[in-house]
């Protein structure tokens, strides 16, 4: 066991006032170390949160600065001078006082698997029937924690929870800079730092209900003492496993110290907890490192493909949406022509995306037909069946799209269940993308769309891919389920039957690949990614802009789970020309795939489409497994560099990407260095991707020191704007 304590049955006992000697917990990783401290008074303490260290009495060598582990309204100011009042949870009890009194009931620590080490708090209220249970789980091999909080209120009147943060971080420097990854419909993720100044704050929320990730990832980098760095510094990089309503908080003491808050937003949302009624937060995810932010993101990557995301460690397949080909104009003879050139050119997955759907209200639009999940008979005379046939003899794989949250009121389903949408009383009602939000507090409608969705995938069983959409947010937050009292809990109540929809569908059909989509990446978080294999990092799909969106969320979400499509050219959504090995080398550089119509392809973009296809199925066991090195930035630079490094069997192999955005005539890059090479190897260089401009580095076909390549870097031969390089090495 990694967790340095010395008890013989694992748990302990603790209450109120007891003559017990304090007691020590300290959960340790591979390199980082999170210690506890309980006092004989019941409190708990988090006094070290760092690099692991050698003896662990040290981490309470200055136990004065020690924070509570949860601190709430009551105990705000306990634990270390200057508090400032921050806490993270506050209760309005049955009596309609606001009061929260926390003391350490039991603990336990335990093994849940190997290379994991759980800590389990139970607390309760001095004198209200509330309890509290506080756990934290340490992956070894990742240098992850994980921290999440369970209510329960054991009493005979209803609760009111008003604010709880799933965790904090306490921490002390001389200035703090704070990176969050903010963004809009096809402008998710964009990087942004900015320093928290003493007496200030900085806070990161959504409130939308749905798609929230689309506002902001919920995650964050915390550096101290300087703006984050690629290879040297402490930084804190963290997310929040959570698809609803989140604040990220940061606020800069006047006497110098940090304190910083995570977890679901329930200001517009206070949750009326009943009695005999248990409530879990959602989970705060934090590595931490003091070898800068390209240390804590590849820490990060890790915990996601071990488990943080479905299956992180099977590969994806290439594959073509039939979307931004053939949007709702399509039959099947045009999808079976899609379905055989995507065969021919290598593509392993066909997703025939909107429109296939409803026959009373037909899916010829976005105006109609959503809520409606049998097939189209005039489009698809044959069914899904008959498209699933096309596919297996062209031996490709089988997908759909679906988008079970939301209803059209031109619809069968609207007609038969008005009561199922999410609406105002005394309001009219108001539509987005005209659709309205299924209730998904309501248990009525979670177990109609795990019929819908279960009916196709088990009439269908070849089906391998599911992209799961959600295209728009909850406006008029009224349920018809839910009490008059209740009507606060329905953004907490919606995510959290969205889960259940996910878990049992994802649990009845376990080959099946889903994708999270939500007007693009509005469902990038750990909370969604749970259920999810991938997510779509946005709607638009220009590789110039993705660059920059992909550059950031890969701060927090390994390559493996970013979906990325080579389009046309000029792009649809932002008209700009680009080459065509432009947007394969950006695409590749995640889980690539096809978004367009094939035979719109000339016999040149084929030719290079097969060869790249061939190249990028060959490296994509190290871009999607392995390690991630930034490079060089593009929010720094007119370039962009970024490298995966692996380890197979014994050897490295690594994957160069490398991009020129913009140039003067006079401009002159310099090399590039690399990075998590052997320095004492030496590598086989090839240059991969190679079109009609020529190569771009001379290094091609020789061998070179692992010494060298990190030392003295790669130049490229940059000719004109957005132009790209792909380097495979090979340890030798």
């Amino acid at each position: 066991m990694t967790t340095q304590v010395l008890l013989a049955t694992a748990i302990a006992s603790l209450s109120l006032g007891s003559a017990s000697a304090d007691q020590k917990i300290d959960l340790k990783t591979k390199s980082s170390q999170m210690s506890f401290d309980i006092k004989n008074s019941g409190q708990l303490y988090r006094c070290y949160f760092g690099r692991k260290l050698a003896n662990q009495d040290d981490a309470r060598l200055n136990s004065s600065s020690s924070t509570l582990a949860y601190p709430t309204l009551w105990n705000a100011n306990e634990g270390w001078a200057n508090a400032s009042g921050e806490y993270n949870i506050s209760i309005t009890q049955g009596d309609g006082r606001v009061s929260l009194d926390l003391v350490l009931d039991s603990y336990k620590v335990r093994t849940p698997t190997p290379g994991q080490e759980l800590a389990v708090f139970e607390f309760r209220d001095t004198h209200y029937p509330v309890r509290v249970r506080l756990s934290v789980l340490a992956h070894e091999d990742s240098d992850v924690f994980e921290q999440w909080l369970e209510i329960t209120n054991n009493g005979k009147d209803a609760i009111t929870i008003d604010e709880a943060a799933s965790g904090h971080l306490k921490v002390k420097g001389t200035r703090y800079y704070v990176s969050t990854f903010s963004g809009t419909w096809g402008g998710e993720s964009f990087i942004s730092e900015e320093e928290v100044k003493q007496g200030n704050i900085l806070e990161r929320s959504s409130h939308t209900g749905t798609r929230t990730a689309q506002e902001g990832t919920p995650g964050f980098i915390l550096s101290l003492n300087g703006p984050a760095q690629e290879d040297e510094g402490e930084v804190f990089l963290g997310a929040l496993a959570w698809s609803g309503n989140y604040d990220l908080r940061f606020k800069h003491s006047p006497n110098h110290h940090m304190f910083a808050s995570f977890g679901a937003n329930l200001r517009q949302s206070p949750y009326r907890l009943e009695a005999d009624r248990t409530l879990t937060l959602p989970r705060w995810i934090v590595t931490y490192s003091d070898k800068g932010k390209g240390e804590a993101t590849r820490q990060l990557h890790r915990w996601a493909r071990a488990g943080g995301i479905q299956k992180g460690t099977s590969e994806r397949d290439t594959l073509l949406n039939s979307w931004e080909g053939a949007h709702f104009n399509f039959d099947e003879p045009l999808l079976h022509k899609m379905m055989e050139r995507s065969a021919d050119m290598g593509l392993e997955l066909f997703v025939l995306d909107d429109g296939w759907f409803a026959n009373k209200y037909p899916r010829n639009y976005d105006n109609a037909g959503l809520g409606d999940w049998t097939v189209n008979k005039k489009k698809l005379p044959n069914g899904v069946e008959g498209l699933v046939k096309v596919a297996k003899d062209n031996k490709i794989k089988f997908g759909i799209w679906v988008e079970p949250e939301m209803v059209n009121p031109k619809s069968e389903l609207y007609e038969t269940h008005p009561d199922w949408v999410i609406k105002l009383p005394h309001r009219p009602l108001r539509e987005e993308r005209s659709q309205l939000v299924l209730d998904l507090s309501n248990p009525a409608v979670q177990d109609y769309i795990i019929k819908c969705m279960d009916d196709l995938l088990s009439g269908n069983p070849e089906i391998a891919y599911i992209k799961w959409d959600c295209n728009r947010t909850v406006w008029d937050p009224g349920s018809t389920y839910l009490s008059d009292a209740n009507q606060k809990n329905l953004h907490v109540d919606y995510v959290n039957g969205y889960y259940r929809i996910m878990d049992e569908l994802v649990k009845k059909h376990p080959n099946v690949i889903f994708q999270a989509c939500a007007s693009g990446g509005g469902r990038a978080d750990f909370g969604a990614m749970k259920y999810h294999h991938e997510f779509w990092v946005s709607d638009n799909t220009d590789p110039y802009d993705r660059i920059f969106m992909q550059w950031g969320v890969g701060h927090l979400f390994p390559a493996i789970s970013m979906a990325s499509h080579v389009t046309v050219s000029p792009c649809h959504q932002t008209s700009r020309s680009t080459p065509l090995k432009f947007r394969f080398d950006v695409a590749s550089a995640a889980r690539l795939g096809f978004e367009l119509q094939p035979q719109n392809l000339t016999q040149d973009e084929v030719t290079f489409s097969k060869k790249a296809l061939t190249e990028y199925k060959r490296i994509r066991p190290v871009v999607q497994l392995g390690d991630l090195y930034r490079l060089r930035s593009p929010y720094d630079t007119k370039e962009a560099s970024l490298m995966y490094v692996k380890e197979e069997s014994g050897k490295q192999r690594a994957v160069v990407f490398a991009y020129l955005l913009s140039r003067l005539q006079a401009d002159s890059t310099s090399p590039i260095r690399l990075k998590g090479l052997k320095p004492d190897k030496r590598y086989k260089v090839t240059e991969l991707n190679v079109d009609h401009s020529g190569k771009r580095t001379f290094l091609d076909g020789k061998e070179v020191g692992g010494d060298y390549l990190m030392g003295n870097g790669i130049s490229f031969g940059w000719g004109k704007e957005l132009q790209s390089c792909v380097i495979e090495l090979q340890e030798i």
